[in-house]
Parts: structure tokens; sequence; C-alpha cells
């Protein structure tokens, strides 16, 4: 009497599990879901049941196949930002995320050095609804001082019908490859081109004697 009853009970909750990972999909999300200084990402990145933001330096293994063309370097965290937390913005890249609602709004890196340019691989990665998704912008420069504002958006679905996209539930920042190159100062350019030119008077000078 009890094998029928357990049967029946562990078909009941294959089929909720099942319905449950037909009820998310990927939509239409897209790599043009997030954007950067006016530009599309480079390569996008989804997975159900994958949340980037897990553990202390995130969680990458929802993009690490995607991307993996894109670069060979490690990933490392730049940044979280959630309900309980806002952005740290401890390094020398910073980050500012907004709502025009739930699913959309807008966002922005700065390089904070007046010095150097930073180059890199940058992944935004959101969580919603139990499914994760990311966007890497390859080889990604920010000058010194500059600012680079950009929009994002949630299209991917929970349940039925396209429309119903989940909340914004949270935010990771990821780093790979990334390079800081030292930009020389305006006087550093006028005494090398004073130079330059001194060098070239001199070597006319020779021709014509």
């Amino acid at each position: 009497m009890k094998k029928p009853l357990i049967k029946k009970l562990s078909v009941a909750i294959a089929g909720l599990m099942l319905a449950g990972a037909a009820s998310a999909a990927i939509g239409t999300a897209s790599a043009n879901d997030v954007t950067l200084a006016g530009s599309p990402a480079d390569a996008f990145a989804y997975a159900a049941g994958w949340n980037p933001h897990a553990g202390p330096n995130g969680n990458t293994s929802g993009m690490d196949a995607p991307f993996a063309s894109y670069g060979s370097g490690t990933w490392s965290l730049l940044d979280k930002l959630d309900s309980g937390s806002g952005l740290q913005n401890a390094g020398v890249l910073t980050f500012t995320f907004n709502f025009s609602n739930s699913t959309s709004g807008g966002w922005s890196v700065t390089n904070t050095s007046l010095t150097s340019s930073v180059n890199l691989d940058l992944a935004l990665a959101m969580h919603a609804g139990n499914q994760g998704a990311s966007w890497l912008f390859d080889n990604q420069t920010v000058l010194p001082g500059q600012t680079l504002n950009g929009t994002w958006g949630i299209n991917w679905t929970v349940g039925k019908g396209q429309d119903n996209h989940p909340r914004f539930s949270n935010l990771t920042l990821f780093a790979r490859d990334m390079v800081t190159t030292p930009v020389p100062e305006p006087e550093t350019w006028g005494m090398l081109l004073a130079g330059l030119g001194v060098v070239g008077l001199a070597a006319r000078r020779r021709k014509l004697a």
C-alpha cells in the first residue's frame, strides 16, 4: 500500500520540478539589453538557476564558457550590489547603478585615476527570478577621469508570457585581463615635443653643413 503512494508522490514532485524549470526562459534577452557608451555588449550569457552574486567573490560559472573566446585571464570581483548593501567603489574603477523601474535603468563606470587609462574585459552580471545573466564589454578602455554611461534591462521571463519579467535581485561586476597604462601629463608631452624639435633642428643644421 505504501509503495503506490510513494510512487505517486515522486511523480508529483518531479512534475512540479519540471514545471518550475519550464517556467524560466531566456525570452527576448540578448546582448542588446545592456549598453555602455552607446554600444551594446559584445557577448551575452544566460543560465537558469545561476546566481552571479553567490559567494564572497561572486560566481562566474554561468559565463565562463560563453566568454572564454574573448580572453584567457581569471575573472576577479570588482563590486556587488543587492538590497542589503550598496556598491563599495573601492577600486580605481567606480560604478553607479540606478532604476527606472524594477526591470530597467542606467549605470556608469568611472576611471578615478587622472594619470592612467584602464583596459579590461568588463562583465556586468544580474540575478532575477532565480536566473542569471551577464553582459561582456570586451577590451573596454576607460580613459583617465572618464565616465562611461549605459543602460540595462531584464528581458528574460518567469511563468507564462513573454512580458512576465522578474524583478531585479542583485548586481555583480567582474573584470578580466585588466591593464592600467600611465598616460603622460600635458607638461611631459610639451617637454617631449620640445626635445624632438631640438633634435630635428640639430639634424637639419648638420645636413646643411
